[in-house]
């Protein structure tokens, strides 16, 4: 199994990805292409107002990486990418050379970028229903209530805070509430 990597058009990479497995799949040659990776992950990016937001950027945009089952599928699947939009070309050493594939100590590094960076961030749930907290940021912040639910999927929980003597639940990342 060989790595190659395929130029496509900037800043459409997961839609270029998705054309080429529905074109492979139309055309019942997936199983040609193991892997598409895209060379993305996920950045925490400050927003106005210190709101933190998570976000998937391209770290190296402009290009895919098919691993394919079998070098002797090459040509073919060069046949079929060139008909597919924003598909560009293969990389090769030379103009009009015959793509190589990559070596492992080049496609390793960005594999292991782009796999760590897939993996959803797993902050462990320290909440319990009914626990006291305080909201640190946002607009309730300083404000204290108690734990109503927990999302562990969503990593989120609804705290009850007390507004004008009146009970009003509020969704918040575990990220902006504390324990109290």
């Amino acid at each position: 199994m060989s790595w190659y990597a395929l130029k496509v058009r900037a800043t459409q990479e997961k839609k270029v990805s998705q054309r080429i497995q529905a074109e492979l799949e139309r055309l019942g040659i997936a199983h040609h292409v193991k892997d598409i990776l895209i060379p993305a992950e996920r950045v925490l990016e400050e927003r106005k107002g210190s709101k933190k937001r998570e976000r998937e950027r391209v770290f190296l945009p402009g290009y895919l990486f098919l691993e394919l089952a079998s070098d002797e599928y090459l040509p073919e699947l060069m046949q079929v990418l060139r008909g597919v939009p924003d598909v560009m070309y293969f990389v090769t050493p030379a103009r009009g050379a015959p793509p190589v594939p990559m070596s492992e100590a080049e496609i390793a590094p960005i594999r292991s970028r782009a796999r760590a960076a897939s993996a959803p961030v797993d902050v462990p749930q320290t909440f319990d229903l009914g626990q006291l907290v305080r909201i640190k940021e946002g607009p309730f912040s300083d404000f204290e209530g108690y734990v109503a639910e927990i999302y562990p999927e969503k990593q989120r929980i609804q705290v009850r805070v007390k507004i004008f003597n009146r009970e009003t639940p509020v969704e918040l990342p575990y990220s902006h509430v504390e324990k109290l």
